[in-house]
């Protein structure tokens, strides 16, 4: 079973490290359009709730915002309500990266989607707990 799973891990990171142009223009790697469609999701957001929506740091959101500020997709703004705070949204250009990601992930997802919509909830719950103890598993190697 630990052999299957090492396989898929295996081919998530391979997937990761690849990318894609979802329209735009521009190849954009797993973490960037990640952010974008997050950014997007979340219409108005902050570096502290972005790090903590993605399980990363502040410095490393704000350095990919950055990142992806200078590619346009996104735009920071101050926030009229906090003076130090920013503000991050997608531009046109994002949003239309975002929803093509969308599409893409509903179209490459799809089977495994059904897959799992043909659970019952016990088994469900099973791959939802056994997926909480692989994240536990990957943290003690990330310590």
């Amino acid at each position: 079973m630990l052999r299957q799973f090492s396989r898929a891990m295996t081919k998530h990171s391979l997937v990761d490290r690849k990318s894609y142009d979802f329209g735009v223009g521009m190849s954009l790697h797993s973490a960037e359009i990640h952010m974008v469609t997050t950014v997007n999701m979340h219409d108005g957001t902050g570096v502290t709730e972005l790090a903590e929506e993605l399980g990363t740091t502040k410095g490393a959101v704000s350095q990919l915002v950055g990142k992806l500020v200078k590619k346009r997709l996104l735009m920071k703004e101050a926030d009229p309500e906090h003076g130090a705070r920013v503000i991050i949204r997608t531009t046109d250009l994002g949003k239309t990266a975002s929803d093509n990601h969308m599409a893409f992930h509903r179209e490459h997802d799809r089977d495994f989607v059904e897959y799992m919509s043909q659970l019952d909830d016990v088994s469900y719950e099973t791959i939802r707990d056994f997926g909480k103890q692989m994240n536990l598993w990957m943290d003690n190697y990330l310590k």
